[in-house]
């Protein structure tokens, strides 16, 4: 697993365009106005979240590449499961969007006065979502053939997931019915643990995170069950 890590780090860093672009949106998201009333960032929080989401697609497409120029075949022939690749790829996305994150919540300390108790959870939250979007992104390669077909299918689902799941605006305009039917999605228990936040953590706050790492295994697990193909 250690030299697919370094492999995935590797050409990760070659994508110049994608690293370049998760440096720019932390600098643009922190300018973001709040609502009026709100005593947290919680929304530029929410939206943030929406970027690691896309910056774990975009990182990850490698997957696809490796699939449709057939390196998946040639690594299938070495000693190593799907599992343990898809973790290699998991921990080397993990250290470039955990340089991401931590930007943005440095920058968020200088951009606004919260309580000292969001900034600490909230890096956690921020932590655990990335884990759950990247664990998300190497599911969703998984399922295609060809990089075209990914995007195009995922850029709509996402952009869904953050509005139903509550990520670009307040978790608390969502309709009782809809709120229902959010609870399936990952993004909504990274958009409530965020609304927990501005109200002090506790135990529910510990209880998202821990359904959020949930999503996370269950992820790794369904797309390691996919064939080397």
């Amino acid at each position: 697993m250690k030299t697919v890590f370094e492999l995935a780090l590797l050409r990760a860093f070659r994508q110049k365009l994608t690293i370049a672009l998760m440096g720019v949106f932390p600098l643009v998201l922190i300018f973001l106005p709040q609502p009026a009333g709100m005593t947290t960032p919680a929304l530029s929080y929410g939206i943030f979240g929406l970027v690691m989401l896309f910056s774990a697609f975009l990182l990850s497409k490698q997957l696809i590449e490796d699939r449709q120029y057939r390196t998946i075949v040639r690594i299938a022939a070495a000693p190593i499961s799907h599992r343990a690749y898809l973790l290699g790829h998991l921990l080397a996305y993990g250290v470039l969007m955990g340089v991401q994150l931590s930007v943005f919540w440095v920058l968020s300390l200088f951009r606004w006065d919260a309580p000292t108790t969001f900034y600490l959870y909230g890096y956690l939250t921020l932590v655990v979502f990335a884990v759950t979007a990247i664990s998300f992104c190497l599911f969703w390669h998984a399922m295609f053939r060809t990089y075209a077909t990914s995007i195009s299918i995922f850029s709509i689902v996402a952009n869904l997931m953050a509005v139903v799941g509550g990520m670009s605006f307040p978790l608390q305009f969502l309709p009782d019915r809809l709120r229902q039917v959010a609870i399936v999605l990952p993004t909504y228990w990274y958009a409530y643990a965020l609304e927990l936040l501005g109200e002090g953590a506790s135990l529910t706050f510990g209880l998202s995170l821990m359904i959020l790492l949930g999503f996370a295994i269950i992820f790794v697990t369904i797309g390691s069950k996919r064939r080397f193909a």
